[in-house]
Formats: structure tokens, sequence, C-alpha cells
């Protein structure tokens, strides 16, 4: 009995060589170093029947594919954010509630106060009495640090947890970490109907990705190239998906933008402009 070979390791892309056609499912590559995260790495929905017959005039739709730390603090950092937000301001309002002569203030202006301001500032113009300050304070600060803008995903998320800490009567530090942590691998389980998580797309580029389908980059085709050229184009073809993931990208792309039911006064006023076009030529 011969011994089992080893599988080979699970990838969802496969390399092309330079004879082989742009198609639908190619990975692109922006030449350029500037290139944002919308344009660094590109993947390829503009079918195959257009490409054979030129349907696509020489643009090629592509959608971003986002590095996993870039998706999540692009799409899911923000939504945790603003959950935290939520309930440090209502936290707030509770405190300075307590607080003899304290102004009426907005939710949106408690928010933004310590942002324009400072901490120190809002807290010398609150003047609360000594024995709940240092909670309001707290609070001022976690609003600031969960304002903050994040250059890491690390960092992101530590900001959260300590913001979470100055609530009254938090959880601990582990259970905390716990819910947002378990609330960004929720999306690679079940991710949103708009994205497509590939743990690798390219021979270079094995470090897990979604690709985003709600954003459309164009690309003029002659700017990609197939391989090695004395051009300097803008792209170039790193590699290619497998079928099964080419098609799990077109149809849940197709979905994300699915006709959907207009209103018939919509239907009413199109048809009118219809027969005042019409009538133009009459």
């Amino acid at each position: 009995m011969h011994p089992a070979h080893p599988s080979e390791p699970f990838a969802e892309f496969r390399e092309v060589t330079v004879t082989d056609p742009l198609r639908q499912g190619d990975v692109i590559e922006a030449v350029s170093a500037d290139a944002t995260h919308w344009q660094r790495l590109l993947l390829v929905l503009t079918a195959d029947c257009d490409f054979a017959n030129a349907k696509n005039q020489g643009r090629v739709t592509c959608v971003p594919l986002l590095q996993q730390d870039e998706y999540l603090l692009e799409f899911q950092i923000p939504r945790i954010r603003s959950r935290v937000m939520e309930r440090l301001i209502s936290e707030l309002e509770l405190s300075l509630q307590k607080v003899p002569h304290s102004p009426q203030i907005s939710r949106t202006r408690l928010q933004a106060w310590p942002l324009e301001q400072g901490v120190d500032s809002v807290m010398r113009a609150l003047n609360p009495p000594a024995i709940s300050a240092e909670g309001i304070r707290q609070l001022f600060e976690a609003v600031t640090k969960t304002a903050a803008p994040a250059n890491d995903l690390e960092s992101a998320v530590e900001a959260l947890i300590d913001a979470q800490l100055a609530i009254p009567r938090p959880k601990s530090a582990s259970n905390i970490r716990k819910d947002v942590l378990s609330a960004l691998t929720a999306h690679y389980t079940s991710p949103p109907g708009d994205a497509l998580f590939l743990s690798a797309v390219a021979p270079q580029h094995q470090d897990g990705y979604f690709a985003y389908l709600r954003h459309l980059e164009q690309v003029a085709q002659p700017a990609i190239a197939l391989g090695p050229t004395r051009a300097s184009p803008s792209y170039r073809r790193v590699a290619r998906l497998q079928d099964r993931f080419i098609h799990a990208a077109s149809q849940q792309f197709g979905a994300v933008f699915m006709a959907i039911g207009l209103p018939s006064e919509y239907e009413e006023i199109r048809r009118l402009h219809s027969n005042l076009l019409g009538d133009r030529f009459k």
C-alpha cells in the first residue's frame, strides 16, 4: 500500500500564465505604491463574454480586495464604536442629572463638547461636586478615546475596551475583550451580503481579505499588464480565483445590486419622460 501523499495547501486562487487572457476572477495589483486601499488590490468582475465580445468598451469593472484589518477598521469597528458611544452618553446623562444646577445638554453636544474643547475645559465649565467629578471625567475621557481614529486594529480594539471600563459597574476587561472580538469574528463566519472573505488571493497576498462588493472601480483594460512588459501599466495581474470562488463572488455581487420593486409614481414619471422624448421627434 502506497503512503498517502500530503494534500495540497488550500487556496482560493490559482496562478495564470501570460498567455491566459484577462477574465472574470482575475486579481490585479496596483503598480503604484501610493494607491489607496480601495485601489491597491482589485478583483475583476467583468463577465468573460463581455471580454470575448469586447462589450466592455475597454473598461474593466472591479471591486476592492481589502486586507482583513482594513475591512474591519472601515466597516465593523465603527459599528461597535457607535454602540459603545451610545452607552457612554447615556451614562453621562444619568451622572449629570445628579449634579445640582447642571445645565440641560443634548446627547449630540455631550459627545461633541469634549472633542472640541478638551475634557479639562468641560470639567471646569460643569464644576461637578468632588463626589461625582472623577466618574464624570472618566466618562468624558472615554468619549474622546472612543471617537479618536485608530491607525490599526489592535489600537482600535484596546481603545474600545478601555472606554467600556469607564462605565459604572463595568464587566471585567477579559469579558469586554471577548465581546468586542466576538463582534469582529462574527463577520468571518457570517459576513454581510456585500462582502466575501478570501484567505488568499495571490502567491504574495495570503493574509486574509474581504472582497467588498458595493465599491466599484473601473480600470482601462490596456492599463493592466498580464506579464512582463516594457510599457508602464497601472496594474499587473497576479492570480485568478478558483472557479467556485469566481462564481460565488459574481453571484453575490449580482444579489447586492438585484433589482427591487419601484413605486408606481416612478413608473408613471418614467413613462412621461419617454413620451416627451417621442414627442420631440414627431
